[in-house]
């Protein structure tokens, strides 16, 4: 067991300590405004958990196998989840967790690793620490318990765990849930000594696919109970179950009802010792076919799970994926609060955000598919860690493509219904710029030789299909069939700002911000051409060369980038327009396309500073537009402040930081970073404003037109996460990879003297050693390679070529 008192160094609120040196966050005091949650994981079987003891466990996908039930924004708060009960001889219950048992402890502290949560709880002379993971060989959910007695006598207790099961559907479990109910069947198994689910609704779509769900332990088990009406009693809770009160929870198994596992297992601990014992949530895939077979494989994973030691082996497992992932990428840095997002827990959520897109947290319900343009950005951050992973997704995602270049605006993967038939015109653009960053990574140019399915009309993929390349020239194809009169992209079902087509029609409104994402993706599609016979670069230096012109001719509103054009043809984002003068997106996106004048990309983001800051980051929009019952046909239903109606767009601020750096402000480009550092932020808002976890970036921040101007809304399952991880990795530390080579860019304050950083980069361990004046820096003045100079008159690269066959090597990057 872990020391209960171990010091920390704190953020100064009491309730957010960090112990970088493990990675860790500690909750000191779990009673919050909302669930701080970590993802537990092995890539099938998935979790998350609350600092309270609150969460949800399920397989595959939150849709069609939601195997624990959890209720989001219901009262009481962060219910149910995966729960401990200890009873004491005299009949006193409580919990190492704050739910569900209200009994007051004397200590109580909860911590959230990468991939790993604990909960530490003491009343009197007895101490209790519950370890949460998923198993990385095993689809099981692992619960370690130790308890260790200060006293002199020895300490008789019974143990109880219980989770409550759902129906695996989501939307069977919420609207006919009182009928698909007697379509179950909850026993013991004396085999495996565990409680096992099987659910067997023949209308569930995948139902040869669903699992046998069970609870085993590794302690004797003394009774067990199914039926979770039985376990809590009449009216009752999870606070006090009627089982536990008793001491003794009936044995009772149903064939229909409302589900539940729950196992009791007495533990003796000795005077001045301690204990250990497991319980084992888990999955055996593929239940029904071949029953009883399922069964048996069950019984030989539970007899796995109980060998000595084995549960330290898979919290080891644990602990290295994360390990071996986060070496991907770390940076020694004068500032430990930007060091411990960047090197820690930016990349850990963008992992979550990889695997979950925008579906399943405390807040979403989980009833999303996979966003494409979310899983695009998502796996920006994830192309540098672990570029097999980008390539397995990206591929998939060009199978959700049409011969004519559009794609599908959401996707089920895990379930079989078809993907969302939205037509947002940003989607396709989002394509190339994955594409373009597994590519630099690797150096894999026949990545676009590989043949992807098209996807045809029924949704389905085609029999025929095309080369990565190909698919990749059907964006353009579509950019340029949906053009408006002043040749821009149309808005169509939304450019990113989904809010944004109430100002369109089908045929009519156009988008600068799409027009100037468009210019960026066809540079990305002009780099790749270049190594390729035949005159695709020429092509897209043309398209690109019209697309300036036409957004120059008619974009510019003198202080600042218009958004765009509505359906009448009047300007969006103009001083003239009475609300949504000015957006930040378009701002940010002249520079990252590189489209105007240098003077034009200083006005504008001066611009924006001016209008858009506050002290959380750059609102979305400026003023805010008002909505009912002030107008009568409003632009949006947001509140202002609200979500896309001039909310602090968090997601949008990332590409403010990626313009400044690009400009060489470094002094605001860090501004704009550190304002969103989620412990920062919170400590600016205060707890009870900001509510969400300072380890997490969020989508949105209230406002500073709404009177609840700080609330930060929804966590985890955000494209913030891989934003900032690009904006802070590859724009304000400036390591950034291209087709040919490691730029080496570094934007860097003024206080800041040095920085190294070490990445791994096409099979080679970089340290790289950035020395600056002290003051404002003009860029590389001198870069070495393993002691050899390295030219920089072109910009300072590190090149492809130059690292082939080493396997360690170190860069000097001299700044002047």
């Amino acid at each position: 067991m872990g020391d209960l008192y171990r010091s920390h160094s704190r953020t100064g609120l009491g309730v957010t300590p960090f112990d970088d040196a493990r990675r860790a966050v500690v909750i000191e005091e779990p009673r919050l405004p909302a669930p701080w949650i970590n993802y537990l994981s092995n890539g099938e079987l998935h979790a998350f958990v609350s600092q309270a003891g609150g969460g949800c466990l399920w397989w595959r996908s939150p849709l069609s196998f939601r195997l624990t039930r959890y209720r989001q924004q219901n009262l009481p708060l962060d219910s149910p989840g995966f729960y401990v009960y200890l009873r004491e001889p005299r009949g006193t219950i409580w919990s190492p967790t704050l739910r569900p048992c209200p009994t007051a402890v004397d200590e109580r502290r909860s911590e959230h690793r990468p991939g790993i949560s604990r909960f530490l709880a003491r009343r009197g002379e007895l101490a209790v620490e519950l370890t949460l993971f998923i198993a990385p060989d095993e689809h099981a959910l692992v619960w370690d318990i130790g308890l260790r007695n200060a006293g002199a006598a020895d300490r008789a207790l019974d143990v109880f765990a219980y989770a409550e099961f759902g129906m695996f559907d989501w939307q069977q479990d919420t609207d006919w849930e009182y009928y698909v109910r007697h379509n179950l069947n909850v026993w013991f198994d004396p085999g495996a000594q565990a409680v096992v689910y099987l659910y067997h609704h023949h209308y569930h779509p995948k139902i040869l696919e669903a699992p046998l769900a069970w609870l085993a332990a590794t302690a004797p088990v003394k009774s067990f109970c199914g039926d979770r009406d039985v376990f809590i009693g009449n009216y009752g809770d999870e606070g006090r179950p009627s089982g536990i009160r008793q001491n003794d929870l009936g044995n009772a198994e149903i064939a229909c009802g409302e589900p539940c596992a729950a196992l009791h297992t007495p533990v003796r601990v000795p005077a001045g010792g301690a204990v250990r014992c497991a319980y084992f949530l888990g999955v055996t895939p593929a239940a029904l076919p071949g029953w009883p077979a399922a069964l048996e494989r069950m019984r030989g994973t539970v007899a796995a799970l109980r060998q000595p030691g084995r549960v330290d082996e898979l919290r080891a497992g644990v602990e290295r994926w994360w390990t071996e992932h986060l070496a991907a990428f770390h940076a020694d840095l004068p500032d430990a609060d930007c060091a411990r997002m960047i090197n820690v827990w930016n990349p850990v959520q963008c992992v979550h955000t990889a695997r979950y897109s925008r579906s399943f947290s405390s807040q979403a319900s989980g009833v999303r598919g996979m966003g494409f343009r979310d899983t695009c950005q998502d796996l920006l951050a994830i192309a540098y860690r672990k570029p097999d992973w980008a390539e397995r997704t990206l591929l998939y995602l060009l199978s959700q493509q049409g011969p004519d270049g559009r794609t599908v605006h959401e996707c089920f993967p895990g379930e079989s219904r078809p993907p969302s038939p939205g037509l947002h015109i940003d989607d396709p653009l989002w394509l190339p710029m994955l594409a373009h960053a597994v590519l630099a990574e690797t150096g894999d140019a026949a990545l676009l030789e590989r043949r992807v399915p098209w996807l045809g009309p029924d949704g389905r993929p085609t029999a025929d299909g095309a080369t990565v390349w190909e698919h990749l020239n059907a964006v353009v194809l579509f950019m340029e069939s949906h053009l408006g009169e002043h040749g821009l992209p149309l808005i169509l079902d939304g450019d990113w700002n989904d809010s944004i087509r109430k100002l369109a029609s089908p045929a009519r409104g156009e988008s600068v911000f799409a027009a100037q994402q468009y210019v960026y993706v066809l540079r990305l599609l002009e780099r790749m051409a270049r190594g390729r016979t035949g005159t695709d670069a020429e092509r897209y230096a043309a398209l690109r060369a019209k697309q300036e012109r036409a957004i120059l001719a008619c974009a510019w509103d003198g202080a600042w980038w218009r958004r765009g054009f509505d359906r009448h043809g009047e300007p969006i984002g103009s001083a003239a327009c009475r609300y949504g003068q000015i957006w930040i997106n378009a701002q940010s996106w002249a520079v990252i396309g590189g489209v105007g004048s240098r003077a034009q990309h200083e006005r504008a983001m001066q611009s924006a500073f001016d209008l858009l800051n506050t002290d959380f980051g750059l609102k979305k929009l400026h003023p805010s537009f008002r909505s009912w019952p002030e107008e009568a046909d409003p632009y949006s239903g947001y509140s202002p402040g609200c979500g896309e109606n001039g909310a602090i767009f968090c997601h949008a601020n990332t590409w403010a930081i990626v313009a400044e750096a690009l400009l060489g402000n470094a002094e605001r480009a860090w501004r704009y970073y550190r304002q969103l550092v989620p412990h920062l932020a919170l400590q600016k808002a205060g707890l009870q404003r900001y509510q969400a976890e300072p380890y997490a970036y969020v989508s949105n921040i209230v406002g500073p037109e709404n009177p609840k101007f700080g609330w930060a809304n929804v966590t985890q399952v955000t494209g913030t996460a891989a934003w900032m991880d690009v904006a802070a990795t590859q724009y304000l530390l400036g390591v950034r990879p291209e087709l040919h080579g490691l730029r080496i860019a570094p934007c860097l304050p003024a206080a800041w003297t040095s920085v190294t950083v070490r990445r791994r980069f096409r099979g080679c361990r970089l340290e790289i050693a950035i020395r600056k004046p002290r003051g404002p820096a003009a860029g590389v003045r001198r870069m070495e390679l393993d002691g050899e100079d390295l030219k920089v008159e072109d910009g300072a690269l590190v090149p492809a070529t130059a690292l082939a066959g080493r396997s360690r090597a170190r860069v000097a990057v001299e700044m002047e």
